[in-house]
């Protein structure tokens, strides 16, 4: 019985967080489950928090651009001013090349505990590798 309950809540949470305009009303109709019961996964997971990060991740806005602009290369209307697309893809793209130092930090530092698990001898050659570039990525954010 838990196992079926765990796989509601899971795929409420997944239909909540991947339609923006989802109600958690319409969450607890859709699955069969009281409103209250919806509310109270939505504030022990952090849904709202959850939705935030899953729309407006770089990706998924590229994606939005990129329908816009598949829709006018089509011969429709832009809903969207010019100026504004232009604006936000040219963001967007700096940030893809960008990459924060502490992000990079921690991947390297995960990495470096993944290969010590496997062949302590090579993380230890890794470590001087990874530091150098730790410091390459800081210096190009500067």
């Amino acid at each position: 019985m838990a196992v079926k309950k765990d796989k509601i809540r899971q795929q409420a949470m997944d239909h909540f967080i991947e339609n923006m305009e989802c109600t958690k009303k319409e969450v607890a109709e859709l699955f069969g489950i009281t409103e209250k019961t919806v509310g109270n996964w939505s504030t022990a997971d952090d849904w709202e928090g959850k939705r935030l990060d899953y729309h407006s991740s770089p990706v998924k806005i590229k994606q939005f651009l990129q329908k816009e602009l598949l829709s006018v290369v089509q011969g429709n209307k832009a809903t969207l001013p010019a100026d504004g697309i232009s604006k936000l893809m040219s963001a967007l793209d700096r940030c893809d090349k960008k990459a924060d130092p502490i992000v990079v930090h921690r991947i390297l530092k995960d990495l470096d505990n993944f290969i010590s698990e496997e062949d302590p001898e090579f993380a230890m050659k890794c470590i001087h590798f990874h530091k150098q570039f730790l410091i390459h990525r800081i210096n190009l954010e500067s």
